[in-house]
């Protein structure tokens, strides 16, 4: 393989491939916080995660009622069972201790306290009560909480006995922690299973009533490994450093739910409809008793006050609304089944997500650019197939994703890849417009010394435009000449460079006013300019840009011809034809050599027109089509009905004297009304009154040579009229 080969064919090939990597590791850079943390990416994979667990719940919700089969029950104390106590909010301790009584009655396994017991009760009594209570039975576990959420891996130094905010940990030390694990938009997705308390690892409330079930001792907590968590022979897949995800069952009321003042109303306690009526109810019957039997019973509060609830990825409908609330004792309770049952959330392999990530950010950038260097007429083609790429391969990580966590419990995170695509689109976007500036600028340079710089734009904007053929349309076009240059050529015929170097200044200073207007520069026919508006960049005021030209023109040698006589050079000075219709614009010529111009009976005319000048001595000449175009911004002097060489048809000609408002004096206002009147006189035959008219008008204003043509027309007509069908127009027979 030649040097060449290697440049030209393999270098550009390694070099996208590398633009690809580079996207992948800016991709994985952003996704997992190498630098910086991009918050929206984060929260946009949460939100990707609550739509997996909605997924999977709707799919498999009919598969399993954990109301009749699960481990746990719960026995909530809401705002009914306020209802039917005599004693308010906080209850006296012994109401607890009745409930144990009854639970252990039941033949419940575990009983689990989501209350925690900082400070003593409302009286002694209660709380010697309840003292008693756990010391009778062993199957009870307390909560206790925690400030600071962390867990700490390493070895820690004891140098005293774990102390709890509980009071009752003196006869039961069978505490967990109650603290909720959310993530940064508040929603509970996994579980701590310990946290660090006054020094002391201590398990959560979920494994303290585990540790419990399978009488290990008291503030057992599970191993940590590199990626799992270890609770005797589970083994419990990491989310993060500190806690599990959670494999919801369904949304809140999922878990069977008892309240707690039926729990408590045996043939001993008294409620308060007991005390009213007179009579026994009993609510703790056989029935009721048998719902607790070998189960973890978790007691907890879901009174709206105590603010116990915790937003988590599932929904149930009320009211037409979402609600996602969970209480605190389902979330420990879901803690509780998903280890009972050892089915867990498996994060993805890192290494198969990141080398997922690599792949479609090479693959998408090296196939969005190929796309991109698809030639079809319509470009914008090109652009929705690959959005519509984009939104195909999205959808199908998307739906990989929810199959894998519905059928497999296997989170894999969709967002990198998902980026990696969306940032491979975008890279091959730049890409491309850089590869294609580059080649851009390389045309533009090398051709923009032989046409004019807008078809260079042009053409490259729409490199179809580069072929023989034409478009029709409606344009303006713009021809100058030097008056009497023959004579001035003469002038310098023992010195033709001091002519061109005349020429160039003149040529120069009238091309850059055609550019100022963004009119393209035709050709140079020795001293004659030809220029049209409208073309290859579409302009809907192009008549109105040719006339300002021709105008900052003609000042701009008003300016010139007093530094050229200083200079001892000719005083130049030009007449201009513009006239404005339709004509083929486009690459005339062979298949080797064409120029951008415009041709078409339409261009001839204006050549006409400012050979016309001449005529009637005036400088700058406009067709009648020109002048429909630009009427209501222009100041005019009508010329003449006139009849080209060449043409069979009549064309009114204006000269173009400024833009309006133009400055005038009195005395040339006054001129231009009285020859308007007199041409007026003039068609009408009425050869006196018109040559009165045109003399007043002369003599007001010198610069009205045309008056001074009408007045010589009229006089000859009053020695021979014109025939009975003259309609007043001047038939050129010079081009």
């Amino acid at each position: 393989m030649t040097y060449y080969d290697f440049k030209k064919k393999v270098l550009p090939r390694v070099l996208r491939v590398g633009i690809g990597l580079f996207i992948a590791i800016v991709v994985l850079a952003l996704s997992e916080g190498w630098l910086v943390e991009v918050p929206f990416l984060t929260d946009i994979n949460l939100l990707t995660i609550d739509i997996r667990y909605q997924n999977k719940y709707e799919r498999t919700k009919d598969e399993r009622n954990l109301k009749d089969d699960g481990n746990v029950v719960i026995v909530g104390i809401s705002d009914d069972d306020l209802k039917a106590f005599v004693e308010p909010f906080p209850f006296p301790r012994d109401y607890y201790a009745h409930v144990i009584e009854n639970l252990n009655e039941a033949g419940a396994r575990v009983i689990v306290f989501d209350i925690t017991f900082e400070s003593p009760g409302k009286t002694a009594a209660g709380d010697s009560v309840f003292r008693e209570a756990l010391k009778k039975y062993s199957n009870v576990v307390l909560a206790t909480k925690v400030e600071t959420q962390t867990l700490q891996t390493g070895a820690i130094v004891r140098s005293t006995e774990p102390m709890y905010d509980n009071i009752f940990f003196d006869v039961n030390r069978n505490v967990g922690v109650v603290n909720i694990h959310k993530d940064r938009d508040d929603v509970c997705r996994s579980y701590f299973p310990m946290l660090t308390v006054r020094g002391w690892l201590t398990p959560t409330l979920a494994f303290a009533a585990l540790n419990r079930m399978y009488n290990l001792p008291p503030l057992t907590c599970v191993t940590v490994e590199e990626e799992v968590f270890k609770f005797g022979t589970r083994v419990i897949p990491k989310y993060d450093a500190t806690s599990f995800l959670l494999d919801f069952y369904g949304p809140v009321q999922t878990f069977r739910y008892v309240p707690f003042s039926q729990v408590i109303d045996d043939e001993e306690f008294q409620t308060k409809d007991e005390l009213e009526l007179g009579e026994s109810i009993d609510a703790f019957d056989d029935n009721l008793k048998r719902l607790f039997k070998d189960k973890i019973v978790i007691i907890g509060s879901l009174m709206a006050e105590e603010r116990d609830y915790h937003n988590v990825p599932l929904y149930i409908e009320e009211g037409g609304k979402k609600n996602y609330a969970m209480h605190g004792v389902e979330i420990h309770a879901t803690a509780i089944q998903n280890i009972l049952d050892g089915t867990f959330i498996t994060r993805i392999d890192p290494g198969i997500e990141r080398a997922l990530v690599v792949v479609l950010a090479i693959a998408g950038f090296l196939g969005f650019v190929a796309l991109r260097r698809l030639h079809v007429r319509r470009v914008w083609l090109v652009e929705l197939g690959a959005f519509a790429g984009i939104v195909v391969l999205i959808a199908v990580i998307i739906e990989i994703s929810i199959i894998l966590f519905a059928s497999s419990k296997v989170l894999i995170n969709v967002v990198p890849p998902s980026v990696a695509i969306i940032v491979a689109y975008v890279g091959a976007a730049i890409y491309q417009y850089l590869v294609e500036r580059q080649q851009k600028v390389l045309i533009k340079h090398v051709f923009s010394h032989y046409i004019n710089p807008a078809v260079v734009n042009e053409l490259i904007a729409n490199p179809e435009k580069a072929k023989l053929g034409g478009d029709r349309r409606e344009l303006t076009v713009f021809f100058a000449d030097v008056a009497n240059f023959t004579s001035i050529a003469e002038q310098y015929h023992d010195k033709p460079e001091k002519l061109v170097e005349i020429l160039n200044e003149y040529l120069d200073e009238m091309t850059r006013i055609i550019l100022k207007y963004n009119g393209t520069l035709d050709k140079y026919e020795g001293d004659a300019i030809m220029a049209f508006w409208g073309a290859p960049l579409h302009q809907s005021d192009h008549a109105l840009r040719a006339c300002l030209a021709a105008l900052e023109m003609q000042k701009r040698l008003l300016v010139l011809r007093p530094k050229w006589v200083k200079e001892r050079k000719p005083p130049l000075e030009a007449r201009m034809g513009i006239n404005t219709g339709i004509m083929i614009v486009g690459n005339m010529g062979g298949r080797d050599r064409f120029d951008y111009t415009v041709v078409g009976d339409s261009v001839n005319l204006a050549s006409r027109l400012e050979s016309a000048n001449k005529q009637y001595q005036s400088k700058i000449m406009i067709s009648d089509f020109t002048y429909q175009h630009v009427k209501e911004k222009v100041v005019v002097r009508e010329l003449d009905l006139i009849q080209v060489k060449g043409k069979t048809e009549p064309v009114k000609v204006y000269e173009l004297l400024g833009i309006t408002p133009m400055e005038m004096t009195e005395q040339q206002q006054q001129s231009l009304e009285l020859y308007h009147e007199g041409l007026k006189l003039y068609r009408q035959r009425q050869w006196d009154e018109a040559i009165a008219y045109m003399e007043q008008a002369l003599a007001l204003d010198k610069t009205c040579f045309v008056a001074q043509l009408y007045i010589e027309r009229a006089q000859l007509y009053k020695l021979t009229p014109p025939p009975p069908e003259w309609n007043g127009v001047f038939v050129m027979t010079m081009k």
